[in-house]
This record gives structure tokens, C-alpha cells and sequence, in this order.
């Protein structure tokens, strides 16, 4: 599926609800990745969407926060790569904060391989 020029995240590509997570959770397929476990779920829904899980074992606000505006970067320009599946990122235990290319790497390595 290709996407236009659109590079917005607008809240129908969120993962918010309770029962929507646990879908995902429940249904879902489990990759693992260095810093990441991420669940894909296929939606019936036509686009990707994004549910976030990043704990107090990641570290601080402050960082829990970066991790999170980096991981919505990521799914942001790449929409293209996860097709129509909900995607959650649980976020592991880190002693370092990672950049954008190194999250990308790692997560859209994980979903080809799905």
C-alpha cells in the first residue's frame, strides 16, 4: 500500500483504547529486537496505526518522552513499510537513549521480517 506525500500523525493512526491494545496484544505476532518487542496485529482497517508501551524501566520522563517522539518519527516517514497492521513498541530496559536511525533500523528490519 503507498501513501501520498502525507507525513502527518493524526489520531485515527494512534492506538489509544484499552481493548484496542489488548486486540493487538492477544492477536498479535511477537518480534524482538535489541531495544524493542514489537506486536503486529493485521487491521482491517486500510492504514497502519501505532500504540506505544514504554514503561519506568526505560528511565525517566525525560527520556521515556524522547523515545516516544522518536518512535512516532519513525512510524511517521515509514507509514509505507508497516502496510494495514496495528503496531505496538514495548520499549525495554536501556542505558542509553537511541537515535532515530538506529530505531529505524531496528524496527524496520523486525517487520520485514514478518
Amino acid at each position: 500500500m503507498t501513501f501520498p506525500l502525507e507525513f502527518n500523525f493524526s489520531s485515527n493512526l494512534k492506538i489509544r483504547k484499552s481493548s484496542e491494545f489488548k486486540e493487538a496484544f492477544d492477536k498479535g505476532k511477537k518480534l524482538y529486537t535489541e531495544h524493542y518487542t514489537l506486536i503486529c496485529a493485521p487491521n482491517s482497517l486500510g492504514f497502519p496505526r501505532l500504540g506505544l508501551v514504554i514503561g519506568k524501566r526505560c528511565g525517566n520522563a525525560v527520556k521515556r518522552n524522547r523515545i516516544k517522539r522518536v518512535l512516532r518519527e519513525v512510524f511517521r516517514r515509514n507509514k509505507s513499510f508497516f502496510d494495514s497492521l496495528d503496531i505496538l513498541i514495548v520499549g525495554k530496559k536501556s542505558d542509553k537513549t537511541l537515535g532515530y536511525s538506529t530505531a529505524k533500523e531496528e524496527i524496520i528490519e523486525a517487520i520485514r521480517a514478518v
